[in-house]
């Protein structure tokens, strides 16, 4: 659905051109003789940088307009025909509305595209003017792609005697020139940052900066031209600050509007609203993801149907089609259509079932079927969630893009952190996911969880006044720490159990965020305990493994010979029957088998004494 970015191809020495100009006879120029910016210029001609006029002249002491120099940067791209044309479709509406020089536009174009100039500077730039040299040298910074190392020296305090003349918006750009001794001050130390520009000055500009380039092995490119990002697709929902669509893979995609922000219907500028809901719409994105411009195409007793396909009817070449949003089914006769499947035109009974359809319909009858088969996957992280019969959540894909994916609560698809099914209400917001598409439909949701998992066995749990903390033994034997949030969401399977239920010894699995556990899965219960005894020892029979305690003021016997294990709190460390003492603080897992004997399973021990 989306194209690659705009780029632009350049591998050539940076130079500066007029469009204005052609080649002049190789004889040299009639007024170019004895010259000060003689040997500049010369250099240029010869390397294809520079031309002189028709006349037999080249004009050094001519002044550069703006135009001029937007034009001289533009004419250093050795584009392809195709990716010129790429440009103009691009930008040359929006040029041809904003320029009063129409011979410049197409390398005006040129120049918004490989970001030279922007929209809001070319509407307010009168192309006409003389170009004064503080601005040049910020639009040369840009041609080099300097621009972020200009910024850095945004402060920079230069010797110029006139330094304070320099506009702060120039004072990177100009300073970094100096630092690469592509401007110098004139005789008497001025940078004289408002005077126009000469073709001759301009010449030794070029002349100085070819020089850098080759000094530091510096070879300027930047990648093809394929034009602004496109997404295509039928338009879902129109709001005052963003537009859904959801394209012929079933898949939704919420973009912002950016402030420039323009739509047509059939070629006609229009305010979009609901009522242009249902047709299709091919958007063109910005470099942040901002929808720049909507096409809608409207046909008069024309409708667009999407949706799964379910059924399929060879005898009668009819279909059942399903909104998986909108739950709508309906089904379609297809002896009229013409059938695309995958990008390939197909007969009818080589449709795919469980294939995503998009049907254009033509006064009741379908004209035509784009038919996608093709599984995808969206990577991102959690964005807000809404729950109702039908869950809505935002797949925040990167900074500027998100895609929105629904599903029917009463059929949820398998949702997996690590090797754990999970319900949808245990993602996080910012939780990072990978969503399977196919069909339109939401087939499964992958996760690890927002920092770390870990799965292992919980072997001591240690409780202050402050917190609690939980040490775990990962498969590999490396044990670690964290703290466990109190309120931190337990689960056995996809069943909500009781923290206070998970005890040491059984196996979990534990998500971390920000260094605590959030939440808890009870893989294997070491035990099958059901009660938890806390007490102090007032006796030890090692013959017989009973353990006498006081509990709620009447005595009650802890028998042993079944216990599991016996675990030091303290150290993690497993220990005998024989480590137990008189005066030790414990806690013991398992069951009463009365109201004064209590069967062990294991015991934890908090305090020795």
């Amino acid at each position: 659905m989306r194209t690659t970015r705009k780029i632009i191809t350049l591998i050539a020495a940076l130079a500066l051109l007029f469009a204005s100009v052609v080649p002049a006879f190789a004889e040299g120029f009639s007024d170019l003789e004895g010259h000060w910016s003689q040997t500049f210029m010369e250099k240029l001609v010869e390397k294809g940088i520079m031309a002189g006029y028709t006349d037999g002249t080249i004009k050094p002491d001519k002044t550069v307009s703006a135009a001029e120099a937007f034009v001289m940067l533009a004419n250093l791209y050795d584009l392809k025909d195709a990716a010129k044309e790429e440009i103009y479709k691009d930008y040359g509406d929006k040029v041809a509305e904003l320029s009063d020089v129409s011979w410049a536009n197409n390398q005006l174009a040129i120049c918004m595209a490989a970001g030279i100039i922007t929209e809001s500077e070319l509407k307010n730039i009168t192309l006409s003017a003389e170009m004064p040299k503080q601005n040049l040298a910020v639009y040369m910074i840009r041609a080099i792609q300097r621009t972020e190392d200009a910024a850095k020296l945004n402060e920079a305090e230069l010797e110029y005697k006139d330094a304070a003349d320099i506009t702060s918006k120039c004072l990177g750009s100009v300073a970094l020139l100096t630092e690469m001794g592509v401007v110098s001050g004139d005789t008497e130390g001025n940078f004289t940052p408002k005077a126009s520009v000469t073709r001759g000055v301009f010449a030794t500009m070029l002349c100085n900066i070819l020089d850098y380039l080759e000094k530091e092995n510096i070879k300027l490119k930047l990648d093809d031209y394929l034009g602004l990002d496109t997404a295509e697709g039928i338009l879902s929902s129109v709001a005052n600050d963003a537009i859904i669509i959801r394209g012929m893979d079933g898949i939704y995609h919420n973009y912002a509007k950016s402030g420039t922000f323009k739509a047509t219907v059939n070629g006609t500028e229009k305010t979009l609203s609901s009522s242009n809901a249902g047709n299709p719409v091919k958007i063109q994105i910005d470099e942040e993801g901002k929808a720049v411009t909507a096409a809608v195409t409207e046909q008069t007793n024309v409708t667009y149907k999407q949706g799964r396909l379910n059924t399929i009817a060879t005898n009668t070449q009819s279909i059942k089609l399903t909104d998986l949003l909108t739950k709508d089914s309906a089904a379609y006769i297809l002896t009229s259509a013409k059938i695309t499947q995958d990008g390939k035109e197909v007969s009818f009974t080589e449709l795919t079932k469980g294939a995503f359809l998009t049907l254009t319909i033509e006064k009741g009858t379908v004209t035509e079927v784009v038919s996608d088969t093709k599984e995808y996957t969206i990577n991102g992280k959690v964005g807000p969630v809404k729950y109702d019969t039908t869950v809505t959540m935002a797949v925040e894909e990167d900074e500027t893009t998100e895609a929105i994916i629904y599903m029917d609560l009463a059929d949820m698809p398998t949702i997996k952190r690590g090797s754990l099914n999970i319900t949808v209400d245990r993602l996080s917001e910012g939780e990072d996911i990978k969503v399977t598409v196919k069909g339109g439909e939401v087939t499964r949701i992958d996760t690890q969880g927002k920092d770390a998992t870990m799965e292992g066995q919980l072997t001591i749990i240690t409780r202050t006044i402050s917190d609690t903390t939980w040490t775990i033994k990962g498969a590999d034997g490396v044990s670690a720490t964290y703290a466990i949030d109190s309120a931190a969401a337990a689960f056995s399977g996809e069943t909500s159990i009781k923290l206070d239920t998970i005890n040491p010894g059984d196996e979990v699995s534990v998500i971390v965020t920000s260094g605590v556990i959030t939440e808890v899965t009870l893989k294997k219960a070491a035990t099958p305990a059901t009660d938890k005894l806390s007490a102090e020892i007032l006796a030890v029979d090692p013959t017989n493994r009973v353990l006498t305690v006081l509990k709620e003021g009447k005595l009650t016997y802890i028998k042993c010979k079944n216990a599991a294990s016996i675990l030091d709190s303290e150290t993690g460390k497993t220990l005998s029957f024989s480590a137990l003492a008189a005066g030790d603080m414990i806690v013991a897992y398992g069951t009463y088998t009365d109201s004064t004997n209590f069967a062990a399973t294991s015991i934890v021990i908090e305090i020795r004494h």
